[in-house]
């Protein structure tokens, strides 16, 4: 029995998170929440057969804030399997023009960030460079990045969630003629691998699937 996935959907108005998971073996799925190590919330439900959805009362309202983050941790236990995760208690949409973050209008201040390191191309050499790229943009009086052109480190992302800096996320697609469906075999796997895989990170506030496309042999 274990965990297979799960997706976290955050209510800031009603303090909840409601998690869906997916998971193998008949077992009873139980979520903890807790912040700076008091726990804030429980819920548990046993297998039904389907993915199982949990919505969990926060007792603590803390929520995801520019340039401080605010993440609860959340342990996972199904049987004897054990995930420790988190998430981040943020929605983020449109109204008209306007960018809202818990229903505040934030103007998204973004700097391009093409993860290039000259030690290691597009492998950074040390968290610290991780850490720094984020910290340096900060400093600099810019709220978020538009990652360019690659699926950015799980870990990298991990940072941008801590520190309160948005993201959008974005596929490595360059000279891509996505008006051919060869091209799409390739590209949609990856793309859809990479949505699910970063689903969770309160940090990611938008997605580019398409980027350096325009014009390719006369296709817009």
């Amino acid at each position: 029995s274990y965990i297979n996935s799960v997706k976290y959907f955050p209510n800031y108005k009603e303090s909840t998170i409601t998690i869906e998971a997916n998971c193998t073996g008949c077992e009873t799925l139980t979520a903890k929440a807790s912040f700076d190590g008091k726990t804030v919330g429980e819920v548990s439900a046993e297998y039904t057969g389907s993915s199982m959805v949990l919505t969990m009362k926060l007792n603590e309202t803390h929520l995801w804030e520019l340039g401080r983050g605010g993440l609860y941790d959340l342990e996972l236990t199904y049987g004897e399997d054990k995930v420790y995760s988190y998430f981040g208690l943020r929605n983020v949409w449109m109204d008209g023009m306007k960018f809202m973050l818990n229903g505040k209008s934030v103007f998204q201040r973004l700097v391009l960030d093409q993860g290039f390191y000259p030690d290691g191309i597009y492998t950074a050499k040390s968290e610290e460079d991780l850490i720094n790229d984020v910290k340096i943009s900060m400093g600099l009086g810019f709220n978020g990045a538009r990652l360019h052109q690659k699926v950015f480190e799980p870990r990298f992302l991990y940072h941008c969630d801590r520190l309160g800096y948005m993201v959008w996320g974005e596929q490595g697609n360059w000279g891509l003629n996505h008006a051919k469906i060869d091209a799409l075999h390739q590209f949609l796997p990856e793309w859809i691998e990479a949505v699910e895989r970063d689903f969770n990170h309160p940090s990611i506030i938008g997605w580019c699937p398409f980027n350096e496309t325009w014009d390719l042999n006369g296709n817009r």
